[in-house]
Formats: C-alpha cells, structure tokens, sequence
C-alpha cells in the first residue's frame, strides 16, 4: 500500500479544515508505516485504526459545528455522508475485533475506503461550503 501524499487540489481554503484534513491522512501514514515491512500485533492496529476512525469524528463535528453556527443549506446531504461514513467505520472496528479476521487485509481495506472517501469527500462536498463559510468570516 502506497502513503498518501497531499496536493493542493484538497486544499479547501480554510485553514483550520485543511490542518485537519492532512492530519487524518497523516494518521493513515502511520498506519501504512507500521504495517510496511513489519508484524504489527492486532492490538497496535486496532489502536491506530481507532484512532483514525476518532480523528475522523472528532473533525465531523468541527464542521458540523460550523454548519450549525452559519446556517448552512446543505448540511443534512453533508451530515448524511458524514453519519454513512461513521456507520461504516463503527463496523470495521467491530469485525477488526473478530478471531478469524485476517488483520492485513482488513487494515489495508480501512485504510484504502477512509482515504478514498475523504478525498472524494473534499473535492465533491467540502469545496462546496468554503465560499459560503468564507461569508461568515472563517479563512
């Protein structure tokens, strides 16, 4: 699995939203890092794979806090594809957590769908919101 690299296309324009969207690929670096070349136990990626899956939900409600605070139109599409999101993640960390799950296939597969989604997410559904947000005062 290769790491993620960040581009300026995922820029947003928003400082605060960019910081976190690079941060949550760092964390998917991390990931890739100790499962390169490594025999990483089941703990230390259920670890790293929760702390991924946190860091994503913990950005979601940035954001949706935001979309709260400035009325945004759009939020229930935005929310709906954060809440699809949190679903799917919620039931990786529970079948990680299985006797029979084969934990490289399973970490690459988590980290592949969680990259994908929030690089999609940014280009597709949060450049939507940076003019708007910009209106209200947040660069």
């Amino acid at each position: 699995m290769e790491k993620f690299v960040w581009s300026e296309e995922y820029n947003i324009g928003i400082n605060e939203i960019d910081g976190q969207h690079k941060h949550f690929l760092e964390i998917a670096n991390k990931i890739i890092d100790v499962t390169i070349g490594q025999n990483p136990t089941k703990e230390q990626i259920f670890n790293l794979l929760e702390e991924l899956g946190n860091y994503a939900f913990y950005h979601f409600g940035i954001e949706e806090g935001y979309f709260d605070k400035f009325n945004y139109q759009e939020a229930p599409l935005h929310i709906d594809a954060h809440n699809n999101y949190r679903e799917t993640i919620r039931k990786y960390l529970e079948d990680i957590r299985k006797e029979d799950v084969d934990i490289n296939k399973m970490t690459e597969e988590i980290v592949s769908y969680s990259t994908d989604w929030l690089l999609k997410h940014i280009v597709v559904m949060d450049k939507k919101y940076t003019q708007y947000f910009h209106e209200h005062g947040l660069n």
